[in-house]
């Protein structure tokens, strides 16, 4: 009972008190003389900006990112982290397309062009990954390439490397099928 009464008389409580009062007009701005002019906007103290999606230099000026260029050699500390084989019977704009898309994904080793390598080749293949990109390291690849995707029924002609994208360490090698 004397919760009862303690609650009912803090609501009743609550229900006296004033309600607040809004708080005395904004100043009026007088423009050209009219009556009823319209209150004064006052300025935010701050403002949300959307999040900058370009670089921006020092003096506040764009900075444009280069594309990425796919190179025949690549510098001498470039380290290798993902490979792409591809059938050199594709289309080389579409070779391109597939060197620059792998640099994007997680995949450390990426076929394409109807090119399919065994688990032990790609088990391989990954010894070589964060190895410097040097003379020797890539024809140890092309050697394994071409001895580990080679068979009986399809045999390969030779395997080359196409093209690096330097800045993300990925290396393209291509196949050519034995004709």
């Amino acid at each position: 009972m004397a919760v009862l009464a303690t609650s009912a008389a803090l609501v009743q409580a609550q229900e006296a008190l004033p309600l607040p009062q809004s708080l005395s007009p904004l100043p009026q701005a007088s423009f050209s003389g009219s009556p009823q002019a319209p209150a004064v906007f006052l300025k935010p103290t701050k403002s949300i900006k959307p999040p900058v999606s370009t670089p921006v230099a020092a003096n506040g000026a764009p900075v444009e990112t280069p594309p990425l260029q796919i190179v025949s050699s690549p510098a001498p500390d470039t380290r290798l982290r993902r490979l792409v084989v591809v059938d050199a019977t594709m289309n080389p704009e579409l070779i391109r397309q597939t060197i620059l898309a792998s640099g994007q994904g997680r995949v450390p080793v990426t076929m394409a062009g109807g090119v399919s390598a065994p688990a032990p080749v790609l088990t391989d293949l990954a010894g070589f990954f964060g190895s410097t990109a040097n003379e020797e390291t890539q024809k140890k690849i092309i050697d394994t390439v071409k001895k580990g995707m080679g068979s009986s029924s399809r045999r390969l002609g030779r395997v080359e490397v196409v093209g690096w994208v330097p800045s993300q360490g990925v290396m393209a090698v291509a196949v050519y099928p034995e004709s």
